[in-house]
């Protein structure tokens, strides 16, 4: 059996692989351009209003306050203990620069709770809930490269319309609250840009009301020196307009 090679073969089959190398190198390139362009179109947000829908989990720490009043629980001194619960809101903003906007929001936040006072006094059921209004600003920052993620930070003042504890013993429930305060809070997270009109969003929210005191809705005494301080992790859908 014999087999020839011949310079000819040879000088063609090099001139092949140079012509692949080369439409590999145009494939790479095309789509490097075409990747830009896309992350390009998709960031100027400059002039873009935008709704937005979100929801996520509530968090918040026990709490230690005074009080007067509560039944059954004269003197003594209390501990909220909170569970997780969840959050939900909406907002309307506007896109002065491609980094800078502002928000005018809506947070529902509710947090099953149980209090028990120093003297033994229990209620093993309840709520922890507020409705507040926030004014935001936020800073988002420029693309990631080679991805549609946008990084931002954030922060608003807030008008509390109102945060209720509700305290629930033997089916009677004893609720207080508080209304027209101040709120603060401080917000991080990422935006996936799905289309040019379409974002998707993940952060952390950390929202603070300090040292109120909450009145009995139908009677005499209050709880005195709550802190408000719930930290959320929502997910929300925007769309720009």
């Amino acid at each position: 059996m014999h087999f020839e090679l011949s310079y000819s073969t040879f000088s063609i089959n090099l001139d092949l692989f140079k012509k692949d190398i080369f439409m590999l190198k145009k494939i790479g390139i095309i789509l490097t351009v075409s990747t830009l362009i896309s992350n390009a179109a998709f960031a100027d947000d400059t002039g873009k209003w935008s709704v937005k829908l979100y929801g996520g989990i509530s968090t918040m720490g026990d709490q230690s306050i005074d009080q007067t009043g509560v039944p059954d629980a004269a003197g003594a001194t209390g501990t909220i203990n909170n569970d997780n619960g969840f959050m939900a809101g909406g907002s309307v903003g506007y896109n002065y620069t491609n980094n800078l906007s502002v928000e005018l929001a809506w947070d529902y936040r509710s947090n099953d709770s149980k209090t028990n006072f120093s003297n033994g006094t229990s209620f093993n059921d309840g709520n922890f809930a507020s409705n507040i209004f926030f004014v935001n600003g936020k800073y988002t920052f420029d693309t990631i490269p080679q991805t549609n993620l946008r990084p931002y930070i954030g922060a608003g003042l807030g008008y509390v319309q109102e945060i209720d504890l509700d305290l629930v013993r033997g089916g009677v429930e004893y609720s207080y609250s508080k209304n027209n305060e101040m709120a603060y809070q401080f917000m991080t997270g990422i935006t996936y840009t799905l289309t040019k009109k379409i974002d998707l969003d993940a952060g952390l929210r950390y929202v603070r009301v300090d040292s109120i005191n909450l009145k009995r809705e139908n009677g005499s005494g209050e709880l005195r020196n709550v802190d408000y301080d719930p930290l959320s992790l929502a997910i929300g859908l925007s769309y720009k307009f």
